[in-house]
């Protein structure tokens, strides 16, 4: 099978790239802002993913089977403070990709996320109906609805906060907070902010199986622990064996209620369903240097 992966740089990108590289019938071609981060045996493309031109030579290039489609501005901060280049990023690039999919015949596996929910009653389950409150949210919700009208072999997935060992120079929420209580330092954590963290290996495993799998649909892909950021980072403390005291409680003036129920999909997919232990102690084992 012939795979583009679109955001193929990014943090979960790396992970799906890698993961296709390695499988048995395969040849992939990965798209990445400037120039390629590792040598992975996949074929590896610049790509401006607002350039309609640009992404049409990439499908003329890759004439791909499925596509993955993972690159966005993620960032709920910087949407707000961006939200046409949000729009544009999120909305209309995936607008066209789902365009090209739909001429090309390619499946397309859109990755989108629990902001198209308004945070008040999670976990959400696949066909709750979205109602989003963020620019980002707004954007990826736009994208999902281009996706299904667009493109007629699609899978829609949705995730929760993506947890693991990033690339060197990147940041991600665990291991930062694992460098930060080892040095002593507090961390504090809202106790009414609740998430369905999932380890990125799991995450992948889901987005394979998509690949895979003509499964068409909205599908919940994320940790089966509905928890607390609190209680999120007590765990990662009590994981790598640090002192979870210096995890210090707060109240969140929003109340965030966001998270993911995921029983149909991991049930529809056959894949099973790790939660925090099971995450941690797997991130924790491939651990750089170990």
């Amino acid at each position: 099978m012939r795979v583009l992966i679109i955001g193929a740089s990014g943090f979960i990108g790396r992970y799906v790239s890698h993961r296709l590289v390695n499988a048995a019938g395969h040849t992939v071609f990965s798209s990445c802002n400037s120039r390629p981060p590792v040598d992975d045996g996949a074929s590896w493309h610049p790509l401006e993913i607002t350039d309609a031109a640009a992404l049409d030579a990439l499908f003329t290039v890759a004439r791909p089977d499925a596509v993955v489609h993972l690159a966005a501005m993620a960032d709920v901060g910087t949407a707000e403070r961006n939200p046409e280049t949000a729009a544009a990023v999120n909305a209309t690039a995936t607008e066209a990709i789902a365009s090209l999919c739909e001429r090309d015949g390619s499946r397309l596996v859109f990755m989108s996320t629990e902001y198209v929910f308004d945070g008040q009653n999670g976990p959400y389950r696949e066909n709750d109906p979205p109602a989003p409150t963020t620019q980002y949210g707004r954007t990826k919700f736009d994208a999902e609805q281009a996706v299904a009208s667009l493109a007629s072999n699609w899978s829609i997935l949705r995730t929760s906060i993506v947890y693991g060992w990033p690339a060197p120079a990147r940041r991600n929420f665990v291991p930062m907070l694992v460098e930060r209580l080892r040095e002593g330092e507090p961390h504090h954590a809202p106790t009414n902010v609740y998430r369905s963290p999932v380890y990125v290996a799991h995450l992948v495993d889901g987005i394979v199986r998509l690949v895979e799998a003509d499964d068409i649909g909205i599908h919940h892909v994320a940790g089966s622990d509905w928890v607390t950021m609190y209680e999120f980072a007590v765990k990662v403390a009590q994981k790598f064996g640090l002192d979870p005291d210096l995890v210090i409680p707060l109240t969140d003036p929003t109340d965030d209620r966001l998270g993911l129920d995921c029983t149909r999909t991991m049930a529809d997919l056959g894949l099973p369903h790790p939660g925090l232990d099971d995450g941690l102690a797997a991130m924790r084992a491939a651990a750089p240097g170990r």
